[in-house]
């Protein structure tokens, strides 16, 4: 079994970022946001960690449920997304995708306001989710250049 690298505030939001995308490909609607929230707790739970900050799981639900629930209202396609992917094999494989990436971008751009946030000392219990909401939307846009720098690497190593 693989452990997850925990030596860096920066790893730990690397790991989870990749592993948020797996629950995006499950083929039940629901069940794949159910697994996205269960890789971002465990980031902030590992951040906490990682920072000796207290941990509170409902505190951090409502924390990350106040991003990312504020995220997915904004995106009108979420519900295309997941009625896309009930079509068969082809409609599995493009909502899959999309999730992936939104979930991707989503996780990093938490673990970007959570490492900021303990970073300056502060903690669970005292971060303010309105004061990062701009911060959180910057992340989440840079997150996107990140992913599709790795895809053109990726073309750029093949053409060689």
């Amino acid at each position: 079994m693989q452990t997850i690298d925990t030596s860096s505030p920066d790893a730990i939001i690397k790991n989870h970022t990749w592993f948020s995308a797996v629950p995006g490909f499950m083929p039940i609607p629901i069940l794949d946001i159910i697994g996205i929230s269960a890789v971002q707790l465990d980031m902030v739970k590992q951040l906490c960690k990682y920072y000796n900050c207290a941990y509170s799981e409902q505190k951090g639900k409502a924390i990350v449920m106040s991003f990312t629930g504020s995220t997915m209202s904004r995106i009108p396609a979420y519900s295309l997304r997941s009625i896309v992917k009930t079509i068969p094999v082809v409609g599995w494989a493009l909502g899959g995708l999309s999730l992936s990436a939104f979930a991707a971008s989503s996780t990093y751009a938490l673990g970007q306001v959570f490492k900021e946030h303990l970073d300056t000392g502060g903690t669970l219990h005292d971060l303010n989710p309105d004061s990062f909401k701009a911060f959180y939307k910057k992340q989440f846009e840079k997150s996107k250049d990140i992913l599709n720098n790795k895809e053109e690497t990726k073309n750029e190593d093949e053409e060689v």
